[in-house]
């Protein structure tokens, strides 16, 4: 006998789910459990089923239901009659709850004991006992509350346990999600706080961890008027010096925690993984549904040791047909743009020199961009090896092509009660259920998608009945094989569609205009905006149960469709003759998103509204091509003007390409087109292109973009940054004092503290930091009052910048704060000039050893970035240390490859026989040569010579 209370109440024997009763009887059994072995007298029973008016004789009433219940429990867990009332006797096996105190203590035991490894095994243990909230169907009444809301505590806490466990293990970047997730459903709960700046930190990300202190110090004294604990404390000023004793070496990589478990495949995924040591490219091929995604995940995951630089997924599926690759690969493995090189260029030097594995998913419809990329990684990177999927062979020379089969008889089973299971928990494998199950597995050629599908008809079907559905459907057409199993899955989709009600149908066709998912507002907005949301969001519950859409968690639920799934769904509504109107509301629906979105960019909310944008990009991205396509030229200006600050600073400079594109189409007089210029221009200067960026800006003939437009799009300040750039500082200087005069008199707070910051950033570089001080307070106090993190961070990076000379320390603190506001919201270009400057300032004035290690995290940083100028300044900064630390060879080295790509040395003038090289070769030998010794200098290798 098994009881579960951890979730809706369930009684089990050996062969499955026991029947209790109706309401009665089951909140009889619960009031027994929730006592925990003590005499719950009559009184309080009655109370509990009928409560404060209960019927003439309920006593006898009870009694009856004593009795029902002694029939269904037996002698596994007797109740007993005890004056005044009855008692239930259970030993710790038979209740879940029970188990799961009993693991969690173990668990604790062995973390006080130092063994976070057993301790994680039993804290998951426990944590699977769990399918819901605790006495879910009673937590509301009387007798029930208190016990639920203690049990829910302990699941809390075994949450935090879990996480602290995975932070000591290495494994933080698996505990970070789960933290985060904690953090806001406690805001002033310190300890996942601190344990999440621990986890941050320990993936490398200082910043963010500072970040995650500010916040806690924020809540605590908005809601309590007190500031962080101790331990919090010491752990920020342990993150502030680089503690060594913090740092820990996680599995780098992006690969998604599975979901549900693996089932089957062992033999497929040794041969994967044989395949992927014997040679640079492996395809994984076969219809859709075949399960290619999920086993390559699994040997990926299980392969992950193998590769020093980790294992990155990039998915595919939401890129438009026929489109290029590249943007989607570097988001993938976080990397950017760099000057001078194209996207693909730039994929191809980032991974060069690195030991990873690519996981390259559903190629199929971008086929001859992926396979050119590909083809390229494996030829000019040596340690990269590529896992690729597609519905046929890349064709690259050295590929291997390894045909997906379908799932076994007895895995394909397994994956069926799986699933069963999961959208029905008392589902019971009987004989007869068994038999229909295989009939099903059998019909459905094994293919996992389509089994999914059946199994999820468990809610309302028994075996029985879908396996004699599935044998009146002509689901094959004749023959095996490939194009056999495909129209098995056609007919499986078809089959699961036509069983839903007709406004189902609607909404499930509809999601397919989405490229990457959607919450329930866009769902609304766009699919069905004559219904409720209310009515949209039962019929999303009603296909997510019937595995017809996918659902993910967060501070908003997101719902897609498989690609499978989806391409069924587009030729649904193209035969509905729907897609047209569709593709318009989604355009329209995305431009006035982007709009709010960049609006809400420049306030306080900027963290929120960057996660919420980033998810949606994808969207974004098909919005603008179908506007364009559509030569809907006002929708796609809006989205150009809208979105600059949400991608170049967090994803890449694509979004560039389409402001491009817009310049000799979009009429001037439209009130954006300054604003498309401005982007436009500083695409170029982004890339490095200086003649262009200066005539693409002038394009605009001196007109001002509308108030509100995005930092970074104001024509006039790329045509003050390329003077600047070119040493003409009094122009850059010129520029920006009048334009914070403009934005002072018009009280645009956010122009001001961009304007401001340049200012003091031009009298910085003027080497007159004392008079620009002014300008850096006023931007700070300014940006104070936006509560805008990227206003923040620029003030402090600002006052930090004329500082540093004179007062380093405080320079020092505002340069940790500027990073960690910037790392808060995405913004990778801020983050990575205060990153620097910290690291410079301690170069000079701090520990080499602590200024070493930051130095080779700016290195990391740019490089991902994609900034050759601020890469090359970063080595100069390093030059400077290592001679300091009298690493005298290594600085030469570093000086020698300035002077090759015809940059200035902090070492002297160049010897006049000195060559010159390719700047993209000596930076790159120049950034190698740089971390080696910085390395060498951050591990104590190098004794530091004086200051």
């Amino acid at each position: 006998m098994r009881i579960r209370v951890l979730g809706p109440l369930q009684v089990e024997d050996g062969d499955g789910p026991v029947s209790v009763g109706g309401h009665k009887p089951r909140t009889l059994l619960a009031a027994l459990l929730v006592a925990r072995g003590e005499v719950v007298s009559a009184d309080r029973l009655v109370g509990a089923l009928w409560g404060d008016a209960p019927p003439a004789g309920a006593v006898t009433a009870l009694r009856a239901y004593v009795s029902r219940l002694r029939g269904v429990l037996g002698t596994a867990a007797p109740i007993h009659h005890r004056p005044p009332g009855y008692c239930l006797s259970l030993d710790a096996a038979t209740l879940d709850a029970a188990e799961f105190e009993q693991r969690l203590r173990a668990a604790r035991a062995a973390a006080a004991a130092g063994d976070p490894a057993r301790a994680l095994a039993d804290l998951d243990a426990a944590l699977e006992l769990w399918r819901g909230d605790a006495l879910a169907e009673v937590a509301d009444e009387d007798f029930a509350a208190a016990e639920a809301a203690r049990l829910t505590e302990l699941r809390t806490g075994a949450t935090a346990d879990r996480a602290d466990a995975l932070v000591e293990l290495g494994r933080a970047a698996e505990a970070v999600p789960e933290l985060e997730a904690l953090v806001r459903r406690h805001p002033s709960w310190e300890r996942p706080a601190v344990t999440l700046m621990r986890a941050r930190y320990a993936t490398g990300h200082q910043a963010e961890a500072l970040a995650a202190f500010h916040e806690l110090r924020a809540r605590l004294g908005e809601e309590l008027g007190v500031e962080p604990a101790a331990p919090a404390q010491a752990l920020y000023r342990r993150v502030l010096a680089h503690d060594p004793a913090l740092a820990a070496t996680p599995p780098p990589g992006n690969l998604p925690r599975r979901a549900s478990g693996f089932v089957g495949r062992d033999r497929e995924v040794e041969r994967v993984l044989a395949a992927l040591r014997a040679g640079p490219l492996v395809t994984l091929t076969g219809v859709g549904g075949t399960g290619k995604s999920r086993l390559a995940v699994e040997a990926a995951a299980r392969d992950r040791g193998r590769f020093g630089d980790g294992v990155w997924l990039c998915e595919l599926a939401a890129l438009p047909e026929g489109a290029p690759i590249g943007d989607a690969v570097s988001a993938a493995l976080g990397i950017r743009q760099r000057s001078g090189l194209s996207i693909e260029q730039t994929v191809l030097e980032y991974l060069r020199d690195r030991s990873l594995l690519l996981l390259v998913d559903n190629c199929e419809h971008v086929l001859e961009h992926a396979a050119r990329l590909v083809g390229e990684v494996v030829q000019r990177c040596p340690r990269v090896v590529v896992l690729a999927t597609s519905r046929e062979p890349l064709g690259v020379d050295g590929e291997q092509v390894w045909p997906v089969p379908p799932l076994p008889p007895e895995d394909a089973t397994a994956l069926f009660v799986q699933r069963a299971r999961a959208a029905t928990p008392d589902f019971r494998l009987d004989p007869a259920a068994a038999d229909a199950v295989a009939t099903i597995c059998s019909r459905l050629d094994g293919l996992p998608l389509g089994i999914e599908l059946a199994a999820a008809r468990m809610r309302v079907m028994s075996p029985v009945e879908v396996a004699r559905r599935l044998e009146d459907t002509p689901l094959l057409g004749g023959g095996r094989g490939p194009v056999a199993r495909h129209q098995s899955l056609v007919a499986t989709i078809e089959w699961s569609y036509r069983l839903l009600p007709e406004p189902e149908q609607r909404l499930f066709r509809g999601m397919s205009v989405f490229a990457g998912g959607a919450d329930l507002r866009a769902v609304h907005r766009v699919v069905d905006p004559a219904a409720t949301e209310d009515d949209v969001l039962d019929r999303l519950a009603r296909l997510v149960d019937r595995s017809m859409v996918v659902a993910a968690s967060g501070v908003r639920s997101r719902y897609r469709l498989l690609q499978t799934l989806r391409a069924y769904g587009r030729s649904r509504t193209e035969a509905a003759g729907e897609d047209a109107a569709l593709a318009r509301r989604h355009v329209a629906y995305h431009v006035e998103f982007a709009e709010r979105a960049g609006r809400g960019l420049q306030g306080p909310d900027e963290r929120a509204w960057a996660a919420e944008a980033l998810g949606v990009y994808d969207d974004l991205r098909a919005a603008f091509t179908r506007a364009a396509a559509d030569r809907d030229w006002d929708l796609a200006v809006r989205l150009v003007a809208a979105v600059p600050e949400l991608v170049h600073l967090r994803v890449g400079y694509e979004a560039y390409a389409w402001a491009e594109q817009l310049l000799h189409v979009v009429d001037p007089d439209h009130p954006l087109y300054p604003a498309a210029v401005g982007a436009a221009a500083r695409g170029a200067w982004n890339r490095g292109d200086f003649p262009l960026a200066t005539a693409t800006a002038r394009l605009a003939g001196g007109r001002l973009p509308l108030p509100g437009t995005a930092r970074i799009a104001h024509p006039g300040d790329v045509l003050a940054d390329v003077a600047l750039y070119d040493g003409d500082v009094d122009a850059a200087l010129a520029h920006y004092t009048a334009e914070a005069a403009r934005a002072r008199a018009d009280d645009d707070r956010i122009r001001l503290v961009w304007t401001l910051y340049y200012v003091a950033v031009c009298e910085a570089v003027r080497r007159q930091p004392e008079r620009g001080l002014a300008a850096a307070r006023e931007s700070l106090d300014v940006a104070e009052s936006t509560a805008n993190p990227t206003a923040q961070s620029m003030a402090r990076y600002a006052l930090g910048l004329v500082l540093k000379k004179s007062d380093p320390d405080r320079a020092l603190a505002l340069f940790d704060e500027a990073e960690a506001l910037a790392a808060g919201v995405r913004n990778f270009w801020w983050q990575g000039i205060a990153m620097m400057e910290a690291a410079a300032t301690r170069a000079v004035h701090g520990d080499p050893v602590v200024a070493a290690r930051a130095l080779v995290a700016v290195l990391a940083h740019w490089d991902r970035v994609g900034d050759a100028t601020q890469q090359w300044l970063n080595l100069r900064y390093a030059a400077r240390l290592l001679q300091r630390v009298g690493a005298t060879a290594d600085a030469a080295v570093l000086h020698d490859h300035l002077v090759a790509a015809g940059k200035p040395s902090p070492l002297g003038p160049p010897d006049g026989l000195a060559s010159r090289s390719d700047p993209r070769a000596a930076e790159a030998a120049a950034v190698a040569h740089a971390r080696a010794a910085l390395r060498r200098v951050a591990s104590g290798r190098l004794v530091p010579g004086p200051a």
